[in-house]
């Protein structure tokens, strides 16, 4: 993962802070980790959990409550074992809550005792006034052969803390696919039959590089791993809606 944020600056892109309104400050982070294991472990080996993340530290700021919130709706995503999402309304209680289920699963299957996995790790890889990018790297395993291993990339409007969609940061995906497909031209599960290239699942914004990724699986239903392209900024510029300069070069 590209670390190219600073945790200890603050997003001074917001409003100015000389107001007494909370929800005006300055955006502020902080590298927090959560840190779980279960007490039922097999040869010496725990179900664990371990989570590093950049966190919003603003009290009663309503952007900043909202960006965690999706942070925390995104993990609880990651380290489901289940179709049940589950809805955790912090990373204490969501990494208390994967023991918990560790501990639940094996009451009712007790044969079923190999230990849990979960790993997130996350930083701020690009801001401006428009766009807060944050970049999670994971790992989760709960049985099987295989565990799951993949990246995803949460971008924000820091204004309103609500989460872009991939089609709102793209203004002309005919010409970007074909940047693309150059790269991609092999990996056949992430086309359409109309051999038209399927909508990347992140893009992940850095200082001077966009990078997109597919994960993809193919007809038997086997994971083939992440698939990621990365490209020099100035290439993507054109195909995007989104402004990329970077916050500290703002006038």
């Amino acid at each position: 993962m590209k670390k190219v944020i600073y945790l200890s600056l603050l997003l001074a892109f917001m409003a100015s802070c000389n107001t007494k309104d909370k929800s005006s400050e300055a955006l502020q982070f902080e590298q927090k980790e959560f840190v779980q294991s279960s007490d039922n472990c097999l040869e010496e080996e725990c179900t664990t959990i371990k989570l590093s993340l950049p966190v919003m530290t603003n009290e009663d700021h309503d952007v900043a409550a909202k960006i965690n919130q999706h942070l925390v709706s995104e993990i609880d995503n990651i380290v489901a074992v289940d179709d049940v999402t589950a809805r955790s309304t912090s990373l204490e209680e969501l990494s208390k809550n994967y023991i918990a289920n560790y501990k639940a699963f094996v009451a009712k299957y007790p044969d079923e005792t190999l230990p849990w996995k979960a790993e997130v790790e996350g930083d701020i890889t690009f801001y401006n006034a428009d766009l807060l990018s944050i970049a999670l790297e994971y790992y989760t395993f709960a049985g099987g052969a295989y565990g799951f291993k993949s990246e995803v990339a949460l971008n924000f409007n820091p204004k309103t803390g609500d989460l872009y969609k991939v089609e709102d940061l793209i203004s002309n995906w005919e010409e970007l696919q074909k940047l693309m497909a150059l790269q991609l031209k092999d990996k056949m599960d992430i086309w359409t039959e109309n051999n038209q290239l399927k909508y990347p699942e992140s893009i992940f914004f850095y200082e001077d590089s966009v990078g997109f990724i597919y994960n993809a699986v193919d007809d038997d239903a086997h994971y083939n791993g992440p698939t990621k392209i990365d490209f020099p900024k100035e290439r993507v510029l054109p195909f995007l809606k989104i402004d990329l300069t970077p916050a500290t070069a703002e006038k």
